[in-house]
């Protein structure tokens, strides 16, 4: 079975000591002082630390999957439930951002330029009703010059007509 696996980033050694220091400074210093609330926040920044993430997008369909000390729990989408694929090769370069929608939610994947071309067959083949975006970056951008040059065209015709109907 094909499976890609995005990119997700993972917290340093370093940055997780220096939480648990900083969960146990402040979890410390708010018992001294009763105060529940600064307890709580503590508590959730330590338990933070064990917390982890993985995207998967495979023939079943897109998942993350959370894991919180050793617990996983799955958050899945089938492929007959997501309607769009968008790529947006800038926001995350040199890997890509997938933008993987169903109905009004967007889930953002981030993948290697290799695995997202792989997700995007995937997507065509696994749904042909889902909308997939695969224009690479060359073919995005002139779009976006045509569209800007269009819009610019439009705002001198309006101009114009504006001033036509003023010296009337």
């Amino acid at each position: 079975m094909v499976q890609y696996k995005g990119i997700v980033k993972k917290r340093s050694s370093d940055r997780k000591i220096l939480l648990v220091v900083v969960g146990a400074i402040v979890l410390f210093l708010s018992y001294q002082q009763r105060n529940p609330l600064y307890i709580i926040m503590a508590v959730i920044m330590i338990a933070a630390i064990f917390f982890d993430k993985e995207h998967i997008v495979d023939e079943k369909g897109v998942h993350i999957v959370y894991n919180f000390l050793g617990i996983k729990i799955p958050y899945s989408w089938s492929w007959d439930v997501i309607t769009a694929m968008r790529p947006d090769y800038k926001k995350a370069a040199p890997n890509v951002l997938m933008e993987i929608g169903k109905d009004v939610t967007i889930r953002a994947f981030t993948f290697t330029k290799k695995d997202a071309v792989g997700v995007m067959e995937l997507a065509k083949k696994m749904n042909p009703k889902m909308y997939v975006d695969d224009r690479d970056e060359e073919q995005r951008e002139r779009d976006n010059e045509e569209h800007k040059a269009k819009m610019a065209y439009a705002r001198e015709r309006a101009r114009a007509e504006k001033k036509a109907k003023k010296k009337k």
